[in-house]
C-alpha cells in the first residue's frame, strides 16, 4: 500500500534553494511511484513559489518562530497520514531506499551522536505521523527557545510514547536520514549545510548564488571544504561573497 503522504517546508530566507528542495523532493518521489498527496509550504513570499499553493506567513526573524509554527501550524492543515518535514538544507536524496518499515512509525529523524539515549532525532528532514504533530501541538511547549526537535525527541518523548507515539529505533532512523557523522551506505534522506557541496556537485555555483547574506556570514566554514573538494570556482566565489560582506 502506497503511502498518504504529505511534504511541508517553511523558509522565509532562502527562498530558491526551499524551492528547488521541494521540488526535487517531488520529481523523485513521483518517479519512484509514490506521489505527494499534501504540500505544506509555509512562505512570507508566495509570488516565488509559482504554481505551488503556499500558506502565507510573516517572515521568520529567529528560531523561536520556526520552532512554533512548526509545532502548532503544522497541526492546523496537515490532512495526510504522513509528513516529510524538510528545508533547503535537508530532503530526499535517494528514493529507492524508501523503506516500507517507516510507515510503522510516528516520528524518524537521523540519529544525534551525541546522546546514549533518546537520540532519535533530527528535525530538519524528518518523518511524522499526523498523529504525532496533533499530540505535540497539545503540549504544553513552555520554552520555544529550545529547538523543536529536541523538545519532541528528548524532553517530551517518554510523554508521546504514553499517547502511543512510536519513535524510530536508531538502525532505522541510520537508513531513513544522515546528518553527522557521515555514513558509508545510501540513505533515504539527509539533512545538514556541510552536506550541500556534495548534493549540489553538479551545480554548485547555483548553490552558492543562492545562499542567504546571513548564510554566507554565519556558515560559510562549513560549505567551503565540501565546495574546494567538488569546484574550485564555487569555493572562489564562496569567499568572494563572504569578502564583501565583510
Amino acid at each position: 500500500m502506497k503511502p498518504n503522504l504529505a511534504v511541508a517546508i517553511v523558509d522565509t530566507d532562502l527562498h530558491v534553494l526551499a524551492r528547488q528542495a521541494l521540488t526535487h523532493t517531488l520529481r523523485v518521489m513521483e518517479q519512484q511511484g509514490l506521489p505527494i498527496s499534501q504540500v505544506l509550504i509555509y512562505s512570507d513570499q508566495p509570488a516565488l513559489w509559482p504554481g505551488l499553493p503556499v500558506i502565507p506567513v510573516p517572515t521568520l526573524t529567529s528560531i523561536r518562530d520556526y520552532n512554533l509554527l512548526i509545532t502548532q501550524e503544522l497541526a492546523k492543515h496537515l490532512s495526510a497520514d504522513h509528513v516529510l518535514v524538510i528545508q533547503y538544507d535537508g530532503f530526499v536524496l535517494n528514493p529507492d531506499q524508501f523503506s516500507p518499515h517507516f510507515l510503522h512509525y510516528d516520528y524518524i529523524g537521523a540519529p544525534w551522536p551525541n546522546y546514549e539515549r533518546h537520540e532519535v532525532g533530527n528535525g530538519g528532514f524528518s518523518w511524522r505521523s499526523k498523529r504525532l504533530v496533533q499530540a505535540v501541538a497539545a503540549l504544553d511547549y513552555d520554552d520555544p527557545s529550545e529547538a523543536e526537535d529536541l523538545f519532541i525527541c528528548r524532553r517530551m518523548r517518554d510523554t508521546l510514547e504514553r499517547l502511543g507515539c512510536r519513535f524510530a529505533p536508531k538502525a532505522i532512523a541510520s537508513h531513513f536520514s544522515v546528518e553527522f557523522p557521515a555514513v558509508p551506505y545510501p540513505t533515504f534522506g539527509f539533512h545538514g549545510i556541510f552536506h550541500l557541496p556534495s548534493v549540489y556537485r553538479e551545480m554548485p555555483e547555483f548553490l552558492v548564488d543562492h545562499l542567504s547574506d546571513r548564510i554566507i556570514k554565519s556558515r560559510s566554514n562549513f560549505l567551503l571544504p565540501g565546495l574546494q573538494a567538488v569546484s574550485a570556482e564555487a569555493a572562489q566565489r564562496l569567499q568572494a561573497r563572504l569578502a564583501a560582506l565583510a
